[in-house]
């Protein structure tokens, strides 16, 4: 006789938390395109909020989809409200969203 198989299927089920802490000197600045102060991070910071990795990060400085600014020592930091799309958003993306609801 022969024996029978036993099959057993687990499921489990994960869950993920960020907390970015800021360090002294990144706090709210001055953001141009936003017209406010917003938190400024730093470029491994906006990737872990966007869920991406620095040089996409640096590819949508470049291409001008996020805002930025870079202090007088030349390190480069990103308006977080830019990240939520919000309405930080650039211009043009901003004119495509109201024709949408038009």
């Amino acid at each position: 006789m022969r024996r029978k198989k036993k099959t057993t299927i687990v499921t489990y089920e994960s869950r993920e938390r960020m907390t970015i802490r800021h360090q002294a000197g990144r706090s709210f600045r001055w953001c141009a395109e936003c017209g406010r102060d917003v938190w400024m991070v730093t470029p491994n910071e906006a990737a872990s909020i966007s869920l991406t990795d620095t040089r996409a990060i640096f590819r949508q400085v470049e291409a001008g989809k996020i805002h930025f600014l870079e202090t007088e020592t030349g390190e480069l930091l990103i308006c977080s409200k830019s990240l939520e799309g919000g309405p930080a958003r650039p211009q043009g993306n901003s004119k495509e969203i109201q024709g949408e609801n038009s």
